[in-house]
């Protein structure tokens, strides 16, 4: 595959693409602008859906943390049970259905679909704890769960049974996205919780699909094109987006937050969305167009 690395991500700023790839290349610009719910102290985006509605969470003036459905800059909040705090929506469908996982009045990973204003939980039977990472257009939900053991393993749900996704020899395994061909990503970590290999799991095979160069790759979304985008991290422990578009990885970086960007969710307009950090060290959320 080829590789291109590119500093075209940005607002209202231009930079200039530095080609390390085959001539042929494709050219893919992407352009950041923020992700913000209006009044809210801060905005987290983690997932878009085809209608361009972002799934995350936004911070309050009160510093409170509520689940959000992102239409512009107008919110749909929701929260979890009295007692829970942190609640995230991390994946969303065609159909606004979201999932995601808060802590429970023990601090307890407890997963969650929020749908038409209800709420059902998302739990791996006999699991310590659960969180629901991704769904897709069928219904299907993927994420991780922490067994009696400690050890954590991703899963799916395919609407009428869960299913254990372990990649072998991995410390820990976790999904985080689902396409509507039931295709799932994946990423392990090392015993410290430190990102490694991510991988497409069609539920029977795991593809590795490391970002070349990259010191570690956590593996996001997918999109039904098949499109695909990272987080990675450098030598020096920088954090960057990447998109794997017609066989091509894109780097990119929101200026705003230089070595600092997280890419979690694309749509099939190759719409992205993602996080990055302002000089305070606070999250900021973005959304990314695509150019090809």
């Amino acid at each position: 595959m080829n590789i291109r690395k590119s500093l075209l991500c940005f607002a209202g700023l231009a930079f200039a693409a530095v080609t390390v790839s085959a001539a042929d290349a494709p050219t893919v610009t992407v352009k950041c602008t923020d992700a913000k719910a209006k009044g809210a102290v801060q905005t987290d985006a983690y997932a878009i859906n085809n209608a361009g509605v972002i799934a995350g969470d936004f911070i309050d003036s009160s510093g409170v943390q509520h689940g959000m459905l992102l239409t512009g800059t107008t919110p749909t909040s929701f929260d979890g049970p009295p007692g829970s705090t942190l609640i995230a929506a991390y994946g969303i469908n065609n159909s606004k259905a979201v999932v995601g996982w808060y802590n429970d009045a023990n601090g307890i990973n407890t997963g969650f679909m929020w749908a038409n204003g209800q709420m059902t939980p998302v739990a791996f039977p006999k699991a310590v704890s659960t969180q629901a990472n991704g769904i897709n257009d069928n219904g299907w939900i993927v994420g991780s769960y922490v067994d009696t053991l400690g050890v954590t393993h991703g899963f799916y749900w395919d609407t009428k049974k869960y299913h254990k996704i372990t990649v072998k020899g991995a410390a820990s395994t976790q999904a985080w996205a689902i396409n509507n061909a039931n295709l799932i990503t994946v990423f392990t970590l090392d015993p410290n919780g430190v990102p490694l290999d991510g991988y497409v799991y069609d539920r029977k095979t795991f593809t590795n699909m490391d970002v070349p160069g990259a010191t570690s790759t956590v593996i996001h979304g997918i999109n039904n094109n098949g499109d695909i985008n990272y987080t990675i991290f450098d030598a020096s422990s920088n954090r960057h987006g990447v998109l794997l578009h017609a066989g091509t990885y894109t780097q990119f970086d929101d200026p705003k937050g230089v070595n600092t960007t997280r890419a979690d969710g694309i749509n099939d307009s190759m719409a992205m969305v993602g996080r990055y950090s302002p000089p305070d060290n606070s999250n900021a959320g973005f959304k990314a167009k695509v150019k090809p």
